[in-house]
């Protein structure tokens, strides 16, 4: 039974990780492209933290691997824009997933600092380029800033 269990849970993980990468563009050619990229991040840093929370190590470290995937989009986006401030807080991001990863990976994970590390992220990648480049609220919707849309 304990074996059924564990095949079952990762062949959830594995499911799960497809539909998220699957939502999120290989490469971002339209506006409609980067929403879904930025969509795709933001349920992954939610499973992410969710997945933390309950000390789910190994599908964290799935999340780390989708939002991998999503910054190096990003950042071959922002290469071609030229944009060299939202290219630098993306590398940086991918140092902090990578640091993340290894925290993870590591026999007897540490759960308050991978909190911590996840938090970080979100707060120094995903909201420093959000500050940077992006205007608006839930309520009316987000945009980006005038004069900084790459569309």
């Amino acid at each position: 039974m304990r074996r059924f269990t564990i095949c079952l849970t990762a062949a959830s993980i594995a499911l799960a990780a497809a539909v998220a990468v699957a939502q999120a563009p290989a490469k971002i050619a339209t506006l409609q492209d980067h929403a879904a990229l930025m969509k795709s991040n933001a349920q992954a840093n939610g499973a992410l933290n969710k997945t933390l929370g309950s000390g789910a190590f190994a599908d964290a470290r799935m999340q780390v691997t989708t939002l991998r995937q999503n910054l190096t989009t990003l950042q071959t986006f922002w290469m071609e824009q030229k944009n060299a401030d939202a290219v630098k807080v993306v590398k940086e991001g991918l140092g902090r997933l990578d640091a993340l990863d290894k925290m993870l990976g590591a026999p007897a994970p540490d759960q308050m600092a991978a909190q911590a590390a996840a938090k970080e992220f979100g707060g120094n990648t995903c909201g420093a380029c959000h500050k940077m480049l992006r205007e608006g609220d839930a309520q009316t919707g987000f945009r980006f800033q005038a004069g900084k849309s790459p569309f």
